[in-house]
């Protein structure tokens, strides 16, 4: 929900503009109404509202004096919207500097003039939201990022379904003609002159990966994935899965990106390429391949390729993550030392002298790592304080080549992990937020509305909706909707259900409205998602 704030000294003002719509048509929640423009700053800062339709001529101090105080204190938001019974242009131009949404006249006003003007405003907060929260959604190197987490995601099996990947797939935009595709492993070596660590090190590392990127894309439709500091991997198109129908090309390819490398920066390019699979999904399969004989490529100094015949088909025996994954993703996001030690030994323990599941300890050992960078505020800085002795840091796991070495980084993880979250204060206020929000998941059949929930906590709405809004980054009311929502698209992928059950299931008063609020959030009708779930399954 936007939320907005009037503000006019006129009572019967305030009044008519409360009743001149009807707001929730237009997603907006009228959180407070202030009746001077000091009480207007109070109202500001305490409700941080998204939208505020204030009069400019008021006591104390005037719209146009809150507009400015507010655009020094806060920036781009709240919006304003000026009101007054003026129509002189010098109002209208000082709005206009202020960069309020519109100028309108009370005498003129209507809910169409009003209702046009909400519109425009509530457009711009969308524009706004999307450039602050994403700032760099559009650049290069940010896309670059979600990508390189979504093959990472690809090559560790962490999706939760089928159908999650096909739709960050397409939101990324990431696309796979091909018949066939296969993954090839790379590590950068040397050059002896630069430090084992530190920013020389880094920078060479980085301008490596991206020049190899540079050098791929000018020849072949595929996807180069940093993995960490030396090590790369590159998604390769391929004619079909047999290794005669790609093998050659896909040598002289390697080939010829390595010697570029070498050239440009005294590298050593080395790599280990998995088999093709028709299915992108199973993309894990080729990854995992190909790790599984990386050490034969560090050995030979060259690149190998995995041999089906030799190796047989891709049946690894990985660490099965199904169950796992959500209790490592609760211990993280509840910061649960306790259980997170716990579900960290267990691993620990099935892989303790057995040498013959290296990959499958590897694989674990990956998916946890990537699990904490991902949750974990500033996961990747807890974790590289944790190795900061290792010359290689957190990314020595990468060189073990022993289940004993992958048993020893996993202890010193669990542990490490363990003390510096466990030194972590969570303050009172975030823990309310918690608390509320551990509220709202458990009471999902329920209408759960801000005056209900803040008497269950003995605070006041406007305290509750301002500390929800500054702790968890959003608003009460979305964070309810979109918990909901999550929740009634895991119910339709289980089949738990018709949408009219389903919306009743999560205290909706009708499946009318639930549908609206569906589309609202997702972009498509329940029934429209429900059918696109089927297609990809």
């Amino acid at each position: 929900m936007i939320k907005l704030l009037i503000a006019d000294d006129e009572a019967l003002v305030c009044i008519g503009l409360q009743s001149m719509l009807k707001w929730e048509d237009y997603h907006i929640e009228i959180v407070g109404v202030a009746h001077n423009g000091a009480q207007a700053e109070e109202m500001i800062e305490a409700l941080r509202p998204d939208i505020v339709l204030s009069d400019i001529k008021m006591p104390v101090k005037s719209g146009l004096e809150v507009a400015a105080s507010a655009r020094e204190r806060y920036g781009r938001l709240p919006l304003f919207i000026m009101l007054t019974s003026y129509e002189e242009f010098e109002y209208a131009r000082s709005a206009i500097e202020l960069q309020a949404v519109d100028y309108l006249v009370k005498l003129d006003l209507t809910p169409q003039s009003l209702g046009e003007s909400i519109r425009k405003a509530a457009s711009l907060l969308r524009d706004y939201r999307t450039m602050e929260t994403y700032p760099d959604l559009l650049q290069r190197g940010n896309l670059q990022a979600q990508r390189d987490k979504f093959f990472i995601r690809l090559f560790n099996h962490l999706f939760e379904s089928k159908s999650q990947y096909v739709l960050q797939k397409e939101d990324l935009g990431i696309e796979f003609p091909a018949p066939a595709y296969l993954v090839c492993t790379c590590r950068i070596l040397g050059p002896d002159t630069v430090p084992s660590r530190g920013d020389k090190l880094v920078a060479l590392c980085a301008s490596t990966v991206q020049m190899a990127k540079d050098t791929l894309s000018t020849v072949s439709d595929c996807y180069v994935t940093s993995l960490d500091l030396r090590n790369f991997a590159i998604t390769l198109p391929a004619l079909g899965t047999a290794p005669d129908t790609w093998m050659p090309e896909v040598q002289k390819l390697l080939a010829d990106m390595a010697g570029v490398l070498h050239n440009y920066f005294n590298v050593t390019v080395i790599g280990a390429a998995g088999f093709a699979v028709e299915d992108p999904y199973q993309l894990r399969d080729s990854y995992w391949a190909a790790r599984k004989i990386l050490p034969a490529a560090v050995k030979e100094q060259s690149f190998v390729f995995y041999d089906q015949a030799e190796h047989g088909d891709a049946e690894q025996p990985l660490f099965d993550f199904t169950e796992l994954r959500a209790e490592i993703r609760r211990a993280f996001e509840e910061l649960d030392t306790h259980a997170l030690h716990s579900v960290i030994s267990s691993m620990i323990n099935s892989f303790e002298e057995r040498p013959d599941l290296l990959v499958p300890a590897m694989d674990a050992a990956c998916s946890v790592l990537y699990m904490a960078t991902s949750l974990l505020t500033d996961g990747e800085d807890i974790v590289e304080s944790i190795f900061e002795h290792e010359p290689e840091g957190y990314r020595a796991l990468y060189q073990m080549k022993s289940i004993d070495g992958i048993v020893s980084w996993l202890v010193r993880f669990r542990d490490g992990c363990c003390e510096m979250l466990a030194s972590r204060k969570t303050s009172y206020k975030e823990q309310v937020v918690r608390n509320v929000q551990a509220y709202i998941r458990r009471n999902l059949d329920t209408k759960l509305s801000l005056n209900q929930v803040a008497d269950v906590f003995n605070f006041s709405p406007n305290y509750l909706s301002h500390l929800f809004s500054r702790i968890a980054k959003v608003n009460f009311v979305e964070y309810v909707t979109n918990t909901k929502i999550a929740a009634a698209k895991d119910m339709m992928l289980r089949g738990e259900g018709r949408i009219y059950e389903i919306s009743q299931k999560l205290g909706y008063e009708s499946a009318f409205y639930f549908s609206k609020v569906f589309k609202k959030v997702e972009g498509v009708s329940p029934r429209e998602y429900m059918q696109r779930m089927e297609s990809v399954r």
